[in-house]
């Protein structure tokens, strides 16, 4: 006779059940499995906790720079003109002209820039070294000075040129005459560049141009000391040569006549040439010629 489970249910019937059970789970877990696969979790951190995706925006940080431009176009305020900045040029200085020495000017076509005109009113420019011709109404060419004093005059007046000298030394000049009416020819030396000055001229009053008396007076005042015998010239030519020696002048004429010194008180003497006009009409044609200036 079979022994009954004391529980009343069959071992095999249980065992039947819990197979059942089993497959019934494998096939709920195979079902929901592929619809959520849990994240890795190398850190053992809970699973329930959402991951983030970070997404990073990048901002050009590249700034466009305005190109400088010549104009600004109407009604674009954001255009930039150009900035006028130009580069200058070089500048080279350098010294002026050296002035030819006096008695060496005129013979290459120069009246040296050492040369004062009188009255002090004509206006002079210096190029080169040179005066700008005509100074007043001189010239010079062919080595000589020359002047054309022709017209009517309101007044007396004197024209010509101061040129400074050496305080010890001699001065050769001559004269050449063309025409020689109602006025002189004026050759001196004075203490300062000023007729008025203290100083001796020589002058060769108006007349035959061949037949002259040369006179020596005092200036200022144009007082008459000596004058010398007519001289008879063919070609009209009158060469006088001033000695200035300590602080006095003396002058010889035609290598013949010797007027006697005056004082000079200057340590700078100026040598003169030029011409005297009367009131009225005036011709007088010459050129000074043969300057030597000779240191002592």
């Amino acid at each position: 006779m079979t022994q009954r489970n004391r529980s009343g249910i069959d071992p095999t019937i249980i065992a039947a059940l819990i197979g059942v059970c089993g497959t019934v789970t494998v096939a709920i877990i195979s079902i929901i499995a592929p619809r959520f696969v849990p994240p890795s979790n190398p850190t053992n951190q809970p699973t329930d906790i959402p991951t983030w995706t970070t997404v990073v925006e990048f901002t050009p940080t590249i700034t466009n720079t305005v190109a400088p431009t010549d104009t600004v176009p109407p009604g674009d305020p954001t255009s930039t003109p150009a900035p006028d900045t130009p580069t200058p040029e070089p500048t080279f200085t350098s010294a002026p002209p050296t002035p030819p020495p006096v008695g060496a000017d005129w013979i290459n076509g120069c009246i040296s820039a050492l040369w004062k005109p009188w009255p002090t009113t004509i206006q002079t420019t210096e190029v080169n070294g040179c005066l700008s011709e005509p100074v007043n109404l001189f010239f010079a060419a062919d080595g000589r000075l020359t002047f054309l004093a022709n017209g009517r005059f309101p007044d007396t007046q004197v024209y010509g040129m101061f040129a400074p000298i050496p305080a010890n030394g001699t001065v050769s000049i001559k004269s050449f005459l063309r025409t020689l009416q109602d006025g002189e020819v004026w050759m001196g030396i004075f203490s300062e560049p000023n007729i008025d000055s203290q100083g001796m001229v020589i002058v060769i009053p108006p007349g035959n141009v061949k037949e002259r008396v040369l006179v020596q007076k005092t200036m200022p005042g144009q007082v008459e000391l000596q004058r010398t015998q007519t001289f008879t010239q063919d070609p009209p030519v009158y060469d006088v040569v001033f000695d200035i020696n300590n602080g006095s002048v003396s002058a010889v004429i035609l290598r013949d006549t010797v007027f006697n010194a005056l004082p000079i008180a200057s340590a700078q003497p100026w040598l003169f040439v030029g011409y005297q006009v009367k009131k009225g009409s005036n011709r007088i044609d010459a050129e000074f010629l043969d300057l030597v200036v000779q240191p002592r």
